[in-house]
Parts: structure tokens; C-alpha cells; sequence
């Protein structure tokens, strides 16, 4: 599978804000359940006795494997698997941004060629954060990349389960924390083996390859932008100047003042090209919501129920607001006025 490529320093000046920042910590949730265009990820094979599998390549797979299984059929004896997972959207959160909440869903398959007895026995895995550069189309277990065991989690046995058996909404917190803390360069993603890796054992998923965009791999997080920071360091890294609006007029002011009566969370789905937007207002009285680019230009603006109490908003997000790969959602009451930076990545 081949995936879109963008350079680092792109992705940076994608988050060039104002020189005056946002001056509160903003809460967002992103979901990630790349396609097999957008998808990295791939297993890897080494079989005793039958050194070519340790060259072979499996980054066009349907499914991804961790395995300790025999291959006399073949002419070897034992042979392993160990399955790599990047989603390299992450690249595009700021270093040292707060994870609030991050859960990995896995999900399996109704049968497969690739073990006929799919998830089996004493199955549970660790998932570990790599820590080396990896390619979805020649990583090998010759060349598999390194992983560290700190703050690895147990990824559960399937108990018996040898079909469809999904892991959904496992918290691995602590470990995207770690990933995130680092340079985006330096993000790796995330491998899956057996805790044991001695025979008859395997855990089978799968990838985002599938043709069933239900059963990709998820990634669903929250995060705290403080963003005064981010904007900083984003301007330091930037690799050409923001482009200003076409009026003076256009531009707005996200500065970020915030009511702390007023408040809303944006909710991120990359897959699906929309935002959710759970806001909750003190008053009644007209409400507006706005998506603003990070440079303060308006890119749509609604209005919104404006009873007091919590509502829900889903907004698609079409092309115009699709060139943007970061964007500010504003919602306005009267006075009051709170902001989200969000991620619009494509």
C-alpha cells in the first residue's frame, strides 16, 4: 500500500497561529482509522529452516498477525510474527501536548487464510512503542525495527475466542503520551507480539487494508492544547510565511478569550471528514458557531441552538475547509466566546 507523504516542516506551518496565541488550554478529540491509502502498517515473518520468510515483505495484507506457531508443511520448523501499527497523523500534534485519553481498537476477522485457526491459544500480547524508522513496503523481520518495553500494555487473550474477536477501546494512555512527548520525526508507532512467543499461540486483526472501513485500526484520543506554546514553537519551525487573508476584513480574532461559563469540546473524525462539537451554553440567546483557519481568516460560519443547556453539532467538513489542515472552532453567545484548535489533517 502506498500512503501520502508530507515533510515535517509542511506539517509545522500548518499550525502557525497569530502572534497573540490562545491563551487557554482547549480540549479536542481525534479519531484516526486511516484507510488502505493512508494506512501504515504490516506484519512480519521469520520461519526456522526457511530463510527467505524473513525477507518477505506483508505491508499489502488484509491482516496483521502476532503468532508462535510450526510450518513443517513447509520445510521449516518454528516461525514468528509481530505486527507494526503507525498512524502518522499523529505527526501533526505539537510536541508535549497533554493526552487526556487514548484508546487502540482492534478488530478481527470472520476466518482467514492466513492461520486456519485464527486467534488461538494462550494469546495475550504486549503493545510496545517503537522506536526506530520503519517503511510499510520493505520493513522485513530482517530489518523490523527496535521497540522499548516502558510503558508497555497488555493487549488481553482472545480466552478461546478464535473469530471475530475485537479488542475495542484498550487504554494505552501512558504509551501515546510517550510518543507524542517526542518529535514528530521521531514517532514510530506501535508494534504487537505475544507476550509468550512459544507454540500454538496467535492473535489475528485486521488491517487497514480491509475492505471493511468498520474494521480498520482506530485510534480515538483527547487532548489538552495549551496552545500559546504550541503556536510558539510552531512559528519557530515554520517553513514560509502564513498566508494573510484577501480583505482585512476577512480576518478575525482568535485570540481564545474565553467565558469560563461557555464551553465546548471539538471532536475530531479524520475518516470521515466531520467534526462533532458538544457545547454547552449559561444563557439562552443566539449562538454562532464559527470555523476559523489559524491564521483568522473565516472559513463557515452557523448559527446554532442557542437554548441554554448541552447540545451536539455535526458539521461536515467540505472542500474549502478541507485545504486547511488545522482550524479553530469559535462558538459566540453575547459576550461570551470560547475556542478549540482542531485537526483537519487530510
Amino acid at each position: 500500500m502506498k500512503k501520502k507523504r508530507q515533510s515535517l516542516l509542511s506539517c509545522l506551518m500548518a499550525m502557525v497561529l497569530p502572534a497573540v496565541g490562545f491563551s487557554q488550554v482547549t480540549q479536542t478529540e481525534m479519531t484516526f482509522q486511516p484507510d488502505g491509502c493512508r494506512g501504515k502498517d504490516a506484519y512480519v515473518e521469520m520461519v526456522n529452516g526457511v530463510p527467505a520468510y524473513a525477507s518477505n515483505n506483508y505491508g499489502s495484507s488484509s491482516q496483521l498477525l502476532a503468532m508462535a506457531w510450526t510450518f513443517n508443511g513447509i520445510g521449516g520448523t518454528t516461525g514468528f510474527l509481530r505486527t507494526f501499527i503507525d498512524f502518522t497523523d499523529l505527526q501533526f500534534i505539537p510536541q508535549g501536548t497533554t493526552v487526556n485519553y487514548a484508546y487502540l481498537s482492534l478488530y478481527g476477522v470472520p476466518t482467514s487464510t492466513a492461520n486456519d485457526l485464527g486467534s488461538y491459544g494462550s494469546n495475550a500480547c504486549y503493545v510496545q512503542r517503537v522506536t526506530s524508522a520503519w517503511d510499510e513496503s520493505t520493513v522485513t523481520w530482517n530489518n523490523q525495527p527496535s521497540t522499548t518495553t516502558t510503558n508497555q500494555i497488555t493487549l488481553p487473550g482472545s480466552n478461546g475466542v478464535q473469530w471475530n474477536y475485537h479488542v475495542i477501546d484498550l487504554n494505552i494512555t501512558a504509551l501515546l503520551q510517550d510518543i507524542i512527548n517526542l518529535p514528530p520525526a521521531q514517532r514510530y508507532g506501535l508494534c504487537i507480539r505475544l507476550q509468550t512467543e512459544v507454540y500454538y499461540r496467535s492473535m489475528l486483526f485486521t488491517s487497514s487494508e480491509n475492505t471493511d472501513a468498520t474494521r480498520r485500526p482506530k485510534l480515538r484520543i483527547g487532548l489538552n492544547y495549551c496552545s500559546a506554546s504550541a503556536a510558539r514553537e510552531s512559528l519557530d519551525h515554520r517553513e514560509s510565511p502564513k498566508h494573510p487573508p484577501t480583505e482585512e476584513g476577512d480576518r478575525l480574532d482568535v485570540s481564545g478569550a474565553s467565558d469560563n461559563e461557555l464551553k465546548a469540546i471539538v471532536k475530531t473524525n479524520l475518516s470521515s471528514n466531520q467534526i462533532s462539537v458538544n457545547y454547552d451554553l449559561p444563557q439562552d440567546g443566539k449562538a454562532i458557531l464559527e470555523i476559523v483557519s489559524v491564521d483568522g481568516a473565516l472559513l463557515k460560519s452557523v448559527e446554532v441552538d442557542g437554548t441554554k443547556g448541552k447540545h451536539n453539532k455535526t458539521i461536515i467538513l467540505d472542500a474549502p475547509l478541507l485545504k486547511n489542515k488545522m482550524a479553530v472552532l469559535v462558538i459566540k453567545q453575547g459576550n461570551n466566546k470560547t475556542s478549540s484548535m482542531f485537526l483537519i489533517a487530510q
